[in-house]
């Protein structure tokens, strides 16, 4: 053979053995025929990866982190990120000798697990276990975490804290570095909106009224303080896109606004759209319902204005740990995806949706997408491609191709969600990302269980076939038991949607003990089936209770 052929062979040899030997995250990667990646689990079957990554971070948090040396409390409760075994010794991991000295981020991870555990993972699995882990941090949150009674803003959750302190304060070791954090007693308004929400869906779980008394606690403040942003009539003038209806950090105690814009209002609607929809239930106050109304319509107008982020784009402000930006110039994914999962769940709430969505995943995709991977970026400010914002992108993909049934989607939700799970270690450790191997509680639990959960409900056919699994609800499923021919649950609203992926066709379905029938479609009181090549997807519309049980 000719010798540089030769060599060349030999090269061409040893490069496709380094890329058949490519890891991520310890995980040799696993692609298809036409070279695109798969699941590290199970690559071969659509969705088995999702749901095995989802049952060892679940499993981590509940029985899988450790205590710190010096409190006895998980570090979850005291810590933003830690170090994995991978980076340090096993020991010093399993003592809670790695975490982190970053500033911890409790609201929204916690908010994040009361979704992730408790509303998708519990209902998935069966295991009501979670409810008391999530119920450690939102009870830490409220005890130790809420600002005084008599402040400007008061009874309301930090977003932040200083690493390993009991007590949140808001985060104070960084005031020099351009105020990154909010300092001491600052707060992040449109944290109250997310951790709110958090406390109102855990509230109907288990009917605990202290989570409802923290959640209006939440929508009373942004009540207070939503501020109206004022057109100018002058349509020549460019936009003044200086101000929000909730600031972005604010000192809590004073009312002083440290930073003025935050597009983040998503989250303070939703809070105000739970509370108002079951206001009866709950026993609120017409002044508490006309107050929640006003606010929330001054926000959804601002969102949709032309200063408002729906129009400029300027989706800024919303991690906790950044410097202040009065240029308002990083640039953020969450709150775009965020605010299109809203209106994917809430249609009705935007006429133009079909150009509204779409546009809001194109900019995301642009904006942040990284170049010869299948991921997303987080922000601007930290560009870097994570597995939580991966995981988000493709879950939102999952959804819009379920309203609309193009293929692209599926296909972009696919190879996403793929390499989202790749940051899970078998230990059930999340790392950050694939250049990124420390973990976070937030990136790796709080903002990543629920998006696969998301996708999974939103293309049933990615659940396991073998197994009976509650998928999605439109009300909150207060408990569910799995047999081997049966499925019970409740609901916290007699009036609900869910779908299930099961193993064989439902021999008959009650409300309440009073059968219901099998429809073409969900416009009255009914359920539907969708024959898959095993089993398939059930979908049941109860109006007139909320205990259902499934035979089969």
């Amino acid at each position: 053979m000719n010798p540089k052929l030769a060599l060349l062979t030999l090269i061409s040899i040893l490069l496709t053995s380094a890329g058949a030997q490519e890891e991520i995250c310890s995980h040799k990667v696993q692609r298809d025929a036409s070279g695109k990646i798969l699941a590290w689990h199970a690559p071969q079957t659509p969705g088995a990866g999702y749901v095995h990554v989802c049952k060892l971070a679940s499993e981590f948090i509940k029985s899988g982190t450790p205590a710190d040396p010096k409190t006895g409390k998980k570090l979850y409760l005291l810590y933003c990120c830690f170090d994995g075994p991978h980076i340090k010794s096993q020991e010093a991991f399993d003592t809670g000798k790695t975490a982190g000295g970053w500033m911890h981020n409790p609201a929204c991870v916690y908010a994040g697990l009361v979704q992730g555990l408790v509303l998708d993972w519990r209902v998935f699995t069966g295991d009501d276990s979670y409810i008391d882990v999530v119920r450690e941090m939102l009870d830490h949150q409220i005890d130790f975490g809420s600002t005084e009674p008599d402040w400007k803003w008061p009874n309301v959750p930090y977003a932040s804290s200083d690493p390993g302190e009991v007590v949140y304060v808001g985060a104070t070791k960084w005031e020099h570095e351009a105020m990154r954090g909010e300092g001491l007693h600052g707060i992040e308004p449109d944290k109250l909106g997310e951790l709110g929400i958090g406390y109102v869906k855990f509230y109907e779980v288990t009917e605990e009224k202290k989570y409802l008394d923290a959640a209006i606690h939440c929508a009373d403040a942004l009540a207070k303080h939503a501020r109206v942003i004022p057109e100018d009539p002058n349509i020549f003038l460019g936009p003044q896109a200086d101000k929000s209806p909730w600031p972005y950090r604010v000192n809590a105690r004073t009312g002083v606004v440290i930073s003025e814009y935050c597009s983040n209002v998503i989250e303070p609607i939703r809070l105000f759209d739970e509370l108002i929809r079951i206001k009866n239930r709950i026993g609120l106050s017409d002044e508490k319902v006309g107050a929640y109304q006003k606010a929330r319509d001054i926000a959804w107008k601002w969102l949709y204005c032309r200063y408002g982020p729906m129009k400029t784009f300027i989706w800024n402000a919303y991690f906790e740990d950044v410097p202040n930006d009065p240029g308002r110039l990083n640039r953020v994914q969450i709150t775009p995806l965020e605010t299109a999962r809203y209106l994917l769940k809430h249609p009705e709430m935007d006429p133009d949706i079909a150009s509204n969505v779409p546009a809001l995943i194109y900019w995301v995709a642009g904006a942040f997408a990284t170049e010869g991977m299948d991921a997303i970026k987080e922000q601007t400010w930290c560009y870097e491609p994570m597995g939580s914002h991966t995981a988000r992108y493709a879950s939102i993909c999952a959804m819009w191709y379920e309203r609309t049934r193009d293929p692209y989607f599926k296909e972009q939700a696919y190879r996403f969600f793929n390499f989202a799970s790749y940051m899970t270690y078998d230990s059930g450790v999340v790392a950050v990302g694939p250049r990124w191997l420390g973990s976070w509680f937030s990136d790796g639990y709080g903002d990543y269980i629920r998006h696969f959960m998301e996708g999974l409900a939103a293309i049933p056919e990615w659940a396991p076939a073998d197994e009976n699994h509650l998928l999605r609800s439109t009300s909150v499923v207060q408990k569910i038991k799995y047999s081997s021919n049966r499925i019970e649950y409740k609901t916290y609203d007699d009036d609900s949607t869910e779908v299930l992926r099961i193993t064989s066709k439902p021999k008959k379905i009650t409300v309440n003990g009073k059968g219901i029938e099998l429809r073409t479609d969900l416009n009255a009181e009914g359920w539907t089936w969708q024959p898959l090549k095993e089993g398939g997807v059930l979908k049941i519309r109860h109006t007139e209770g909320p205990e259902i049980t499934i035979n089969m």
